[in-house]
């Protein structure tokens, strides 16, 4: 059976909360982020923004909210087919690459920071490169 139906059924019979399955507002982790100095393999256009960690069907889903929009986050995952259908219709978020390869290497280091987020509790905002 598809998860997301058996997770619906769960939700709808109560047996499990909808806060396990779609995360809420206050799921989300956040730390502030920015380019550094002669950093040549920032992945991103934006210079500064924040990584953002909530926990979604099991999983742990990393996002980088660029600048201080706080209006849209761009998921950022290691599976390059999975992030490109995430975001779709999205475009200036990551800065230009050669080729697949390259742009794992510019993003492994966000995703593993980012995935780390998730061990802090939920709501926390860290403000320095602490993880």
């Amino acid at each position: 059976m598809n998860v997301a139906l058996a997770a619906g059924l769960l939700m709808t019979a109560g047996v499990m909360p909808v806060g396990s399955i779609i995360p809420e507002p206050d799921d989300l982790r956040l730390q502030s982020i920015r380019k550094a100095a002669g950093e040549q393999n920032w992945p991103f256009v934006a210079e500064r923004g924040m990584l953002g960690c909530v926990e979604m069907l099991g999983e742990r889903v990393v996002y980088f909210i660029p600048g201080d929009e706080m209006e849209r986050a761009y998921n950022i995952d290691i599976n390059l087919l999975a992030m490109s259908v995430a975001n779709l219709g999205i475009t200036n978020v990551l800065a230009p690459y050669e080729d697949s390869a390259q742009l794992l290497y510019r993003l492994v280091p966000f995703v593993s920071m980012g995935q780390r987020l998730c061990d802090q509790e939920p709501g926390t905002f860290v403000t320095e490169p602490e993880l």
